[in-house]
């Protein structure tokens, strides 16, 4: 009896003692995001950054972000959002936008997974939802990007969090958001194609700006 409890408090001490470690001791980073990596003119697309509100920066939370409204050369707009932040602990982890959309009166009609596949050589499972607002609809995808590759699933995303964590490696993440207003007569795949357009040209300077690989 004795022993089962010697053995029982050892493990507690243990287990606390490494939770207490990983809260204090964490990889940092190596470099930032340079979003300046990603241009403003590419391909016909002509870009200007925007910001959010105040309220919307607190509830955010981001280490470092840019918002930018795109105009496609047909004249569509096309908004591009990246979040970054150096780490996920400790109440500075991701805000879903399955989450925040229906926060901020819009509704979720749509939402699965999707495969996007670029000829760029990019590939990975992502999200795409479509939101509507007062009669407006909008086409949104979106995923994370950490040092362990492209997330869409936001358990995985905790996974990935203590999984770095345990290998003393930085917990940092981004999520990447593309959206877009369909008109009355696009439907979801016309969008996403739309989308698709858009990212071609823009992938590969977005995964230059974050700081996951080499």
């Amino acid at each position: 009896m004795k022993a089962g409890v010697i053995l029982v408090s050892v493990l507690i001490l243990i287990v606390g003692g490494g939770a207490n470690y990983l809260r204090y001791v964490e990889a940092q980073p190596d470099r930032q995001p340079a979003f300046g990596e990603i241009p403003l003119q590419r391909q016909g697309y002509t870009g200007e950054e925007r910001l959010f509100s105040e309220q919307s920066y607190e509830i955010l939370q981001a280490d470092t972000s840019t918002l930018r409204l795109y105009t496609a050369p047909d004249g569509t707009p096309i908004w591009l959002f990246i979040g970054y932040f150096k780490s996920q602990k400790y109440g500075s982890q991701i805000h879903s936008p399955r989450h925040c959309l229906p926060g901020g009166g819009w509704k979720i009609t749509t939402l699965e997974a999707y495969r996007l596949e670029l000829e760029s050589g990019f590939s990975a499972d992502i999200n795409r939802l479509l939101i509507t607002q007062r009669g407006r609809q909008h086409l949104m995808l979106y995923w994370f990007e950490t040092r362990g590759g492209t997330i869409r699933n936001e358990f995985a995303l905790k996974w990935d969090l203590m999984v770095n964590s345990l290998m003393l490696q930085p917990t940092d993440a981004a999520i990447i958001r593309i959206s877009l207003p369909l008109s009355g007569f696009e439907d979801l795949e016309t969008g996403t194609a739309r989308a698709l357009a858009f990212l071609e040209p823009f992938q590969p300077t977005i995964d230059r700006a974050l700081p996951f690989g080499e």
